[in-house]
């Protein structure tokens, strides 16, 4: 299977899990700020440092395998452009105090997570 094949693969369900994932989560949440993209987010910065450490640095998977995992699902179920789109909604409505908070928490506590996560894999 060609690293495109596995790539396109990996965004489709990477892609699905976020958006379910994210409704489910903003749905049981119910609060106006985006918690669900933002928890998706900061998922998804974890388990790529994990992944990155664990999958690719000490068991040395296969470049199709580590496309499809990170690229392919991790890099389509974390989303760059939703997040900029409700940072953008937030400010647009007034609501600077929920953009400071939701635009710190995804940078500062998603690069902390990706870090905590790739020290987790070297660790196990």
């Amino acid at each position: 299977m060609g690293i495109f094949l596995v790539i396109a693969i990996g965004g489709a369900i990477g892609s699905l899990l976020r958006f379910y994932l994210s409704k489910f989560l903003q749905k049981k949440f119910g609060v106006e700020f985006p918690v669900g993209t933002l928890i998706v987010n900061l998922t998804g910065a974890f388990f790529i440092g994990l992944f990155f450490s664990y999958l690719v640095e000490k068991l040395d998977i296969s470049v199709e395998l580590r496309a499809f995992l990170i690229t392919g699902l991790l890099g389509s179920f974390t989303t760059f452009s939703t997040f900029s789109y409700e940072s953008f909604n937030l400010i647009v409505n007034g609501e600077y105090l929920k953009f400071f908070a939701y635009f710190m928490g995804t940078s500062l506590v998603g690069l902390f997570l990706t870090f905590l996560g790739y020290n987790v894999g070297r660790w196990l």
